[in-house]
């Protein structure tokens, strides 16, 4: 069973997300696209930087390409997975064919996510992923709370 994970109810109210792939050709249009958001974006270059900042800075959603430059995205959302509350995990690729979709929700990821990146589908499905994390950590909350009420 996963510890109990408290989240600040102010991180609770802003949409938080880790980019693995900085520097990329596609991070540099993912950087276009939320540059216009609200939205507090941290920028990783690959799966060792991200585990390096989740084990300090949980945050709801890990957005990362298919292939990284020291691991595949399986490999990142293996490890994730013992965190108490690990992001909703969204790959990247410009390979969006139903094998990789079927194998990255099989898997546990979130979703996939095609490039080039359509605006209104990458903004639309990081707010659905944050709002399904901040849902199951409310519910873990409340599941708690009952229990030791």
């Amino acid at each position: 069973m996963r510890e109990q994970y408290s989240v600040p109810i102010s991180r609770l109210q802003r949409v938080e997300l880790l980019a693995v792939g900085a520097g990329s050709k596609d991070c540099q249009s993912l950087q276009s696209i939320l540059s216009h958001t609200n939205w507090l974006v941290h920028w990783v270059a690959d799966q060792h930087e991200a585990l390096l900042f989740l084990e300090e800075y949980p945050v709801p959603v890990l957005l990362c390409p298919a292939l990284l430059p020291d691991a595949a995205w399986s490999d990142l959302l293996h490890a994730i997975q013992v965190h108490p509350a690990p992001p909703k995990v969204l790959v990247y690729s410009s390979s969006t064919d139903s094998t990789l979709g079927c194998k990255v929700l099989e898997a546990g990821g979130y979703d996939l996510l095609a490039t080039p990146f359509d605006r209104d589908q990458v903004l639309r499905t990081i707010s659905l992923a944050c709002r399904t994390w901040r849902e199951e950590i409310r519910r873990q909350s409340a599941q708690a709370a009952a229990m030791t009420a």
